[in-house]
């Protein structure tokens, strides 16, 4: 059961005086359990978190997915619709809009290894019958509350012309309204500038890139660490992930945590979501 707390990363979502929803990080829905971890109530909003008990134990982040910024995919009843904006050409207005939904996902306080070596034969780009591979629906949430989709395009299509329809947030929504993310984004950038961890909110620029966590506990970062310190690239598997201690400076909120780094300027060798699990099951 959640406890009706608001920390200083959280709001409850009103309505503008013609009743349009504004959908905005100072205007979002977000519910913090007392006891999770404080990775979670530091750097999540517009989520609900709370903790489940059992074996290993879970955290279980529960959004709508509605992002909370402008975008040319929302429809004429929110505030937050825009017109269509192209960043460059190509650029183009897929045919779907944003739905609100309801996610659940429980990550493993605990994660189990599956022992795979990330090799290039596994980062192939293409959608396989291998349990090995994120699943092609929801499959993690940022830390504004979006989800997080793996970086394949359905069989026929090819992620690399799918980015064409994305917002100037690099987001889109699939047939069924579900807004979400394969790759680098601002908005997760914004949520951490909001929260007073980054003066600036530009890919690539930012003092700490932190986007998510995918359902298995693998995060997502940018171009830095968490604590701000450029990665030792030197171990990077062929998604871009390492292992090691994930820590601001002063807490370690994570040991010994598989994660991967998004950061297009300088890794180039992935530049989307992780395509394979490196833990055991997603819930």
């Amino acid at each position: 059961m959640f406890l009706s707390l608001c920390f200083f990363n959280c709001a409850v979502l009103i309505d503008d005086p013609d009743n349009v929803d504004l959908i905005t990080l100072e205007n979002c829905d977000g519910t913090v359990d007392a006891d999770v971890p404080d990775f979670y109530k530091n750097y999540f909003n517009c989520v609900d978190v709370s903790v489940s008990s059992g074996q290993g134990g879970a955290v279980t982040l529960s959004t709508k997915g509605l992002p909370p910024y402008e975008s040319m995919y929302y429809s004429d009843e929110y505030a937050n619709s825009i017109d269509f904006v192209s960043q460059g050409d190509g650029y183009y207005l897929n045919p779907n809009t944003i739905a609100e939904k309801s996610y659940s996902i429980s990550i493993p306080e605990a994660p189990v290894p599956r022992g795979l070596m990330i090799n290039s034969s596994l980062i192939d780009g293409v959608v396989s019958t291998s349990n090995n591979e994120y699943g092609m629906n929801a499959q993690g949430i940022a830390i504004n509350g979006v989800i997080l989709f793996n970086p394949l395009a359905a069989p026929g299509d090819d992620i690399e012309n799918e980015k064409y329809s994305f917002d100037p947030y690099n987001g889109h929504p699939e047939m069924t309204g579900a807004y979400h993310y394969h790759t680098t984004s601002k908005g997760p950038l914004e949520s951490l500038e909001f929260d007073g961890f980054i003066e600036t909110a530009v890919v690539g620029s930012a003092e700490i890139e932190l986007y998510g966590i995918m359902c298995d506990g693998t995060l997502i970062l940018g171009c830095t660490e968490l604590d701000g310190s450029e990665p030792s690239s030197s171990d990077f598997d062929s998604q871009n992930g390492h292992l090691h201690d994930i820590t601001d400076g002063t807490n370690v909120f994570f040991s010994n945590r598989y994660h991967t780094h998004i950061c297009t300027d300088t890794y180039t060798g992935h530049r989307f979501t992780p395509e394979i699990q490196y833990y055991d099951e997603c819930n």
